[in-house]
């Protein structure tokens, strides 16, 4: 078992070929992620376990009929005299709970479904934060690469003309040295950012469950959508509202509290209520009985375990107070990172323009001429590269911010 990741990663590359390729937007990946996602269909398994719980709950305590029969008669020496002359007892027995104690235990299994459903709706959405960080992330780097590889592309028919032309004694040969030199440079950088592509991707397959190539598709434009700034108050509010780990500590609350009046009704004796018939066993033949059962609450009257829960409670009120702190600097640090990845995006934009593209055209164009030299040609594609590498790392760090703010609020603010 121990070379098994080694071989899932071996196998990994083979598992995409012949798959065609799956483009997504965010909302279509979404989508595949809600239906197939295996940690979330498990989740849902627990919810139908609390539910089937809610029923057991309900069912009252099973009745319990006992009988008596004379198995030996000394004076004949007969096995079982069940006859007329015979003896047999019958008895019938049920216990009554009294207290509210079964109308609690309801109100407990259905608070346990409810935490139940907290905890998928927490799972959900670390999971989707986690499928839009790798979503964003493979789209920054598969621009990044699509752009090294029309580089490489170009200096490869640079590196044959100038290779072909260097033997002919036109060219100094230091040249195609040097353009070799940049395009080791170049594919050096595009092997880095596909090493952190294929990590993106394969977490992209595990929570799609697709084994497919995944291209994410986001429109240019989805950018400038995202230059919007809410309150910190109003977010706090939506986090406070929606959040399932708020829920969910609001709901070990509640629990705590009924696991304390569940504690205190035990306090209440139940009542075991029967019936019975003897045969001739006791002073009159044929006699019917009904009986009483009831504890006597002297010695335990359930102290401990309601001390224990009185304990329980105040701790949940605690984790509260503590969840409420941990929300509102989890807000606030988000809003902080949106504020400046907004400011950023708006200053590289301002500074990115297509104009870059276009004197990377020029800047090929005129070497081909010889109308610039060697340093000036290899100077630009490096610094080209780190303004486009840069500008995509800004978009992506101003989606992930975005991001946040949904996880933290837990709702869909952009």
């Amino acid at each position: 078992m121990k070379y098994l990741p080694y071989i899932m990663l071996l196998a990994a590359p083979f598992t995409t070929m012949g798959q065609a390729p799956l483009s997504v937007t965010p909302e279509q990946a979404d989508s595949i992620f809600l239906k197939e996602n295996l940690l979330l269909l498990a989740e849902q398994y627990n919810i139908s376990a609390q539910e089937a719980l809610i029923i057991q709950a309900k069912a009252y305590p099973n009745p319990q009929i006992s009988a008596e029969l004379h198995t030996w008669d000394t004076d004949n020496r007969k096995p079982f005299l069940l006859g007329q002359n015979g003896e047999k007892v019958f008895s019938f027995d049920q216990l009554l709970l009294l207290g509210g104690k079964r109308k609690t235990s309801i109100a407990i299994a259905r608070q346990n479904k409810e935490l139940a459903a907290a905890e998928l709706g927490e799972l959900l959405r670390g999971l989707r934060q986690q499928l839009h960080n790798n979503l964003l992330s493979l789209y920054q780097q598969q621009h990044v690469i699509a752009n090294y590889d029309r580089q490489l592309s170009a200096l490869d028919t640079l590196i044959k003309r100038f290779g072909e032309q260097a033997d002919k004694g036109n060219l100094p040969l230091q040249e195609v040295v040097r353009l070799k030199s940049v395009y080791l440079k170049i594919n050096n950088d595009r092997s880095e950012m596909a090493a952190q592509e294929v990590d993106a991707l394969q977490n992209l397959q595990l929570l799609l469950q697709r084994p497919s190539l995944i291209h994410p598709v986001i429109a240019p434009e989805a950018f400038d959508k995202l230059l919007q700034l809410a309150d910190t108050e109003q977010l706090f509010r939506l986090a406070m509202e929606h959040r399932p780990d708020v829920q969910l500590t609001k709901g070990q609350q509640s629990l705590a509290q009924l696991q304390l009046s569940l504690e205190k009704r035990q306090r209440v004796p139940d009542l075991n209520l029967g019936f019975s018939y003897d045969q001739q066993g006791n002073a009159w033949r044929n006699q019917y009985m009904t009986t009483f059962g009831i504890p006597l609450p002297l010695w335990d009257r359930n102290k401990g375990n309601i001390r224990a829960a009185e304990a329980g409670l105040k701790a949940t009120a605690v984790y509260s107070k503590q969840k409420e702190s941990e929300v509102r600097a989890e807000v606030f640090a988000a809003w902080q990172h949106m504020s400046r990845s907004m400011k950023e995006y708006i200053k590289v934009k301002d500074l990115y323009t297509n104009d870059f593209d276009e004197v990377l055209k020029g800047i090929n164009a005129n070497f081909l001429r010889r109308n610039i030299t060697i340093l000036e040609f290899v100077d630009f594609p490096e610094s080209y590269n780190e303004s486009l590498t840069e500008f995509e790392r800004v978009k992506n760090q101003l989606a992930a911010a975005a991001a946040q703010i949904n996880y933290v609020t837990a709702t869909n603010v952009y």
